[in-house]
């Protein structure tokens, strides 16, 4: 399970990790500050969550996906944005996270969160924050950077998507996993959370989506399944785009390919050969 509390030296709960009634204090301006919470990974939880991403328990063994530790901060900033804007959609547009070493499944880490920025995009707006999680000695293990975008109830979509399709052929690009989504490991992962565009099949139609769409979240778990299916890393430098929508429905592709100085690129590619979302593994030790 995921546990938090309100301050690091409060009662551990098993409450849900942030709540409509408590984003109601919290503020899209910029500088605005989090109050602290206390998040653990369990194993139960890593399970539970690894197990709606049809993903082996084994990749991970007993480090935290990193993945699941960067997934507070998007439902906290997601609960702000219907908090503040009820009327407006949201899409998690880019992650980044820095991890200095493993983070143990058990370990508690106190995270620490505020707004940098909330920039005009053509769609609405983007409110971009940075988080910091403390450890017992009070070290920073690990940081995330999350974007979202604020869709404006006013924006009318253009249907269709002219950019041009992915090559499957491309050599320096192999095969690594294939995942098929479903409304059920849709809803299922996003339990405890608060964003209707991930179950609402009407409200996803209002913003311009044929269907509800899967976390970004679980997305970056498919990612991330590439890396550590070959590797263990101590630490790890990334950022990852989500360029489409995923639908609840979609069957996607990951693919990978080394580059230059070692760096990483993988892609998630859906069934029309288009590229979802992508991560840039920049800085990798073992």
């Amino acid at each position: 399970m995921i546990i938090t509390t309100d301050d690091h030296r409060g009662a551990i709960n098993m409450e849900p990790i942030s709540t409509l009634e408590e984003s109601s204090q919290y503020s899209l301006d910029t500088g605005f500050r989090y109050p602290d919470k206390t998040v653990v990974i369990t194993e139960e939880e890593q399970r539970r969550l690894h197990g709606w991403c049809d993903l082996d328990r084994e990749i991970f063994g007993n480090v935290a996906d990193p993945s699941l530790v960067g997934r507070l901060p998007v439902v906290m900033t997601s609960n702000t944005i219907i908090s503040c804007r009820p009327d407006w959609g949201q899409v998690h547009t880019t992650h980044r996270i820095i991890q200095h070493r493993p983070i143990l499944l058990g370990e508690s880490l106190r995270v620490s969160g505020e707004n940098i920025d909330l920039v005009p995009h053509a769609r609405g707006e983007v409110l971009q924050s940075a988080w910091r999680y403390f450890d017992a000695d009070g070290e920073v293990p690990f940081e995330v950077r999350p974007d979202g975008l604020l869709i404006d109830p006013m924006y009318e979509s253009k249907r269709g998507d002219k950019r041009i399709s992915r090559d499957f052929n491309r050599p320096e690009y192999v095969h690594v996993l294939t995942k098929q989504c479903t409304p059920e490991a849709t809803v299922g992962y996003c339990e405890g959370t608060n964003n209707p565009i991930h179950s609402d099949v009407h409200i996803a139609k209002e913003f311009g989506f044929r269907a509800p769409i899967i976390a970004g979240t679980q997305t970056m778990s498919f990612l991330l399944e590439a890396v550590y299916r070959t590797r263990s890393p101590t630490s790890i430098s990334l950022t990852i785009n989500f360029k489409r929508p995923v639908f609840w429905d979609d069957e996607l592709t990951v693919v990978m390919a080394d580059r230059e100085a070692g760096v990483q690129h993988i892609e998630a590619i859906n069934s029309a050969g288009k590229c979802v979302a992508d991560c840039l593994v920049d800085d990798i030790h073992h």
